[in-house]
């Protein structure tokens, strides 16, 4: 039942997504409109298109707790209007060239254009946030806001962190994962918090859920790095090896550069597009058992976050379900491994 549950409530989510965003994107204002479309890929050229995990951990949150599905879509929304601000800023500020298995849109826009979509994005998931349906108990509504600006802060300041880095010639693991659990987790978070906080649940309970959306997004962005060096072009709609061919700090390349001076000198290089190093890099990692420890890490977080979950929500209930299997197959790549 879940599976065919999750299908629906993901493509209910969809339909009422696209629609909100699109008309809020004024057709007299040229080329805002195609170049929001085209971001999302609802122009039909995305091979790779968004997963929307946030948003929906957010709908089945809300929905398992009681609350109408559908009257957290608003909500979803900011959510992932706020996420894809993020990607599109990242992708300039990272020269990303690919994006959902298309070119980025600064890469057919221009960077100037693709800056005003990414802020006009950002503006508008904080007009979704703020004009949530009056349903909802005012108090309630004013956590939700409390909440998404905190996390549209922290995302934020993830960035900071990622950008600076890249002025370092390494970064410790832990530091790696402090930055992570700002630019990644803090939204899963978010997610867990403002799906519960609209269902009018206690602070301490909220807590506990965010704690699980932070395990799931640390286990999600590791899972990101080993599928940066180890994944196919099909799954990450990205080139394979990108995260070594443009030095990337990642979970299994900082573990590396902390512990071995031959992969240091490796990573230091100048020549990185070389296919011959690349693949000395990756056969390094996977002799130092560095690929097995991110597939370990990436499970540990997931069995956390699975076992909170299964702690805090009511199991019996279809959307609480759906919120599980959807857990589950957000970490298909790292649980097929042998």
């Amino acid at each position: 039942m879940s599976p065919d549950l999750l299908s629906k409530t993901r493509k209910s989510f969809e339909e009422y997504f696209k629609a909100a965003v699109l008309n809020s994107c004024p057709s007299e204002i040229p080329g805002l409109r195609d170049s929001v479309a085209y971001h999302f890929g609802w122009d039909g050229t995305s091979t790779v298109p968004g997963k929307r995990l946030r948003p929906l951990f957010l709908i089945l949150t809300h929905a398992s707790l009681g609350g109408n599905p559908e009257d957290s879509y608003q909500a979803a929304s900011a959510l992932e209007v706020l996420h894809n601000f993020t990607l599109i800023h990242d992708d300039i500020q990272d020269q990303g060239e690919i994006r959902h298995g298309h070119p980025a849109l600064w890469t057919t826009i221009g960077i100037s254009l693709a800056i005003n979509v990414g802020d006009y994005l950002a503006a508008l998931s904080q007009n979704m946030m703020g004009n949530l349906p009056t349903i909802f108990q005012v108090e309630d509504q004013k956590k939700a806001m409390a909440e998404f600006q905190d996390a549209t802060l922290g995302v934020i300041q993830g960035q900071q962190l990622d950008i600076q880095y890249e002025n370092y010639e390494r970064i410790s693991v832990e530091e790696y994962l402090n930055m992570i659990r700002l630019k990644t987790a803090r939204l899963f978070s978010a997610a867990f918090a403002i799906g519960a906080q609209l269902a009018g649940c206690s602070d301490e309970y909220i807590q506990a859920l965010k704690q699980a959306g932070v395990d799931l997004g640390l286990g999600f962005q590791t899972q990101d790095d080993y599928l940066g060096i180890w994944g196919s072009a099909d799954e990450t709609g990205k080139s394979v090896s990108s995260d070594l061919l443009t030095r990337k700090k990642t979970f299994p390349a900082m573990t590396a550069l902390a512990n071995s001076e031959v992969f240091r000198q490796l990573w230091a290089q100048e020549n990185p597009a070389d296919e011959s190093l690349l693949r000395e890099m990756k056969n390094f990692l996977e002799r130092a058992a560095i690929k097995e420890d991110t597939i370990n890490m990436t499970r540990a977080y997931f069995i956390d976050a699975q076992t909170s979950l299964n702690e805090l929500l009511p199991t019996e209930n279809g959307y609480a379900q759906a919120l599980m299997s959807l857990v589950t197959s957000m970490f298909a790549p790292v649980l097929a491994e042998a």
